[in-house]
């Protein structure tokens, strides 16, 4: 099973600029393509096992974020960036 929630990743989009390093929260994963990008078509996922057995987590997939604040505490504030836009660091 890859290992989703919990990891570190490096930000490299541009939609949010104040990101930077964060650590996954949670995955949404679009049940069918929308073209509105309905909020009540994607499953919010916050385990691994449920991940993988949802298909896993493809490019376009938005997961849940909290930023790694600089003396290394997670920020309380989240993110929804797309996956594709983070580069892992773990």
């Amino acid at each position: 099973m890859e290992k989703i929630i919990g990891r570190r990743a490096r930000y490299k989009g541009e939609e949010h600029p104040y990101l930077s390093q964060v650590v996954i929260i949670r995955a949404m994963i679009a049940q069918e393509p929308d073209e509105f990008d309905d909020p009540d078509n994607h499953l919010y996922l916050d385990n691994d096992a449920d991940i993988e057995a949802a298909g896993g987590v493809k490019p376009t997939d938005r997961v849940e974020v909290r930023p790694v604040l600089p003396d290394g505490r997670l920020s309380w504030v989240t993110s929804d960036p797309r996956m594709i836009d983070l580069e892992m660091l773990d």
